[in-house]
């Protein structure tokens, strides 16, 4: 796994489009000095706008970034994901991942792109993979991961399912 420095954050920003239009100079220039002061910090919440980003480091770079329905502006694939339902952006992460995601328990993991939701989904007892939707406990809680590599755990393997939703 190569680690992303500062000198990678503007790639990393350009994969989210809309977080390089919603995130400022000002903000820009904090995540890059966050990620040079925090080389040996696993996780860092950073405070931008009234509202955190999540940051993950490995191996001394910043290895992923979490934002949640707060930052409402996010986009991916050119679509506002918080604002629109949760099964169209499991369709278009879909799509961009050329193939069915994985899924357990609330998460979607979407490997060839390198992308997990949380809360946009939901997996039953029997397997079934199901669209969150507003009125789900969780609904509020929604996440997007954008990371270096996708997220494997080799002893977690087991426990997510595929499905497709188109």
């Amino acid at each position: 796994m190569k680690p992303v420095g500062a000198a990678d954050l503007d790639a990393m920003l350009r994969d989210l489009p809309a977080m390089a239009e919603y995130v400022s100079e000002d903000d820009i220039a904090a995540l890059r000095q966050a990620i040079g002061e925090q080389e040996d910090v696993d996780r860092q919440n950073l405070e931008m706008n009234e509202t955190a980003v999540l940051l993950e480091y490995r191996s001394g770079g910043l290895d992923g970034v979490t934002v949640e329905a707060r930052h409402i502006e996010t986009q991916f694939a050119n679509a506002r994901i918080f604002s629109m339902a949760a099964s169209d952006v499991l369709r278009i992460c879909q799509r961009a991942n050329g193939g069915p995601g994985r899924y357990r328990s609330n998460e979607a993991a979407f490997d060839n792109i390198a992308v997990s939701l949380y809360a946009f989904s939901q997996v039953s007892e029997r397997g079934e993979v199901q669209a969150a939707t507003r009125n789900d406990r969780d609904f509020r809680a929604r996440s997007l991961t954008l990371r270096c590599e996708p997220y494997m755990p080799a002893d977690e393997l087991d426990q997510f399912v595929s499905a497709s939703f188109e």
